[in-house]
């Protein structure tokens, strides 16, 4: 599974997502995205590579997932300090690969008390 992470997220999911053996890029060293770039494009990409998106900005993307065409999958992730993030993206990881072998268009989300949810956009 290719992961794009959300620029907003720490550079230590990275590391997080290595170990298991998923491939994993920040958005802010993608060449084609770099710093600062707008969620669509960020959106736009990560459908054309195939990559599941990884964010805490759920709003947004529900958004842009609502009214897009198919995507890969989205994690959303609870807004909290880099440990505790690293922590909840490790337990959620293997949960998302095997629903987002179920099929395109899924959003997993874990909240701050570690709750795993899923839904289907658009």
């Amino acid at each position: 599974m290719y992961l794009l992470i959300d620029e907003c997220c720490g550079k230590a999911l990275v590391t997080v997502a290595h170990r298991p053996g998923y491939t994993a890029q920040r958005t802010r060293e993608v060449a084609a995205l770099g710093r600062g770039a707008d969620d669509r494009t960020i959106f736009d990409f990560a459908r054309q590579y195939e990559a599941v998106f990884v964010t805490i900005n759920r709003t947004d993307y529900v958004a842009l997932a609502a009214y897009g065409r198919p995507h890969p999958g989205v994690i959303v992730l609870p807004s909290v300090a880099g440990r505790e993030l690293a922590r909840l993206f490790r337990r959620v990881l293997p949960v998302a690969e095997r629903i987002f072998e179920g099929g395109e268009n899924m959003f997993v989300e874990i909240d701050a008390r570690a709750g795993i949810t899923s839904f289907r956009l658009p």
